[in-house]
């Protein structure tokens, strides 16, 4: 199955000042590619990442789908078509309910596995002069997600997101994202989450900690 990218974006660091707030060394703001671009296990050739958390092996590349951006448009007047919040992939069909850890896609040359939710920061907040768009994003667990990439190759400007292969376990991205915001106790989906191989140790941890918390052990 195959699914529609909109645009696919890269963005340098440069100073922006959004309102009245101070001047902010970022890479919020991206634009299309134009021509073939390479993509590494780092993420897309000439994309940069101003802060650390930003970026990696397992945040190599970022989707947001334009479904998602409905809902956010009683909030932001001007209303951009692509990178709305710095997301690499701006696809159509792919929300957070047929989105999960472990599923792989094939984009362009490379291929690609969701890692997890992509955490909503203060800059797309600043960005958009939405002071609770954070906690709103997240509570509605409308993140967007992170990739890492398996196989490393060339992307062009018409290249399409191919779905290779489903993870068994099925744990969306809604379900992570309960986990991390709104469901935090979740005993089921909490075990759930422990039986994905693709998800990333730092949240294999805390998925742990917050299991042992309500049994007193690790039961998966």
């Amino acid at each position: 199955m195959e699914y529609e990218v909109i645009n696919i974006c890269t963005g340098k660091i440069k100073t922006e000042i959004f309102g009245s707030n101070r001047p902010k060394k970022t890479a919020v703001s991206k634009y299309p590619i134009q021509q073939p671009t390479f993509l590494s296990f780092l993420g897309l050739e000439g994309d940069e990442h101003a802060y650390q958390g930003h970026g990696g092996p397992n945040k190599a590349i970022c989707l947001y789908d334009k479904l998602d951006y409905d809902m956010w448009r009683p909030y932001i007047q001007d209303m951009p078509e692509y990178a709305m919040f710095g997301e690499n992939i701006t696809t159509i069909g792919l929300t957070k309910d047929q989105l999960a850890i472990g599923d792989q896609f094939k984009f362009g040359e490379a291929v690609i596995q969701i890692t997890e939710g992509r955490g909503p920061c203060n800059t797309i907040a600043k960005k958009y002069d939405v002071p609770d768009l954070v906690k709103l994003m997240s509570a509605a667990h409308a993140t967007g997600c992170y990739f890492r990439v398996l196989q490393e190759g060339i992307v062009t400007p018409d290249s399409r997101l191919e779905l290779l292969e489903k993870h068994p376990a099925q744990f969306t991205l809604n379900a992570f994202n309960a986990l991390k915001y709104t469901d935090k106790k979740n005993k089921a989906l909490l075990e759930k989450a422990l039986t994905v191989d693709a998800l990333p140790e730092e949240h294999q941890l805390k998925f742990t900690k917050q299991l042992q918390k309500l049994t007193g052990r690790i039961n998966y």
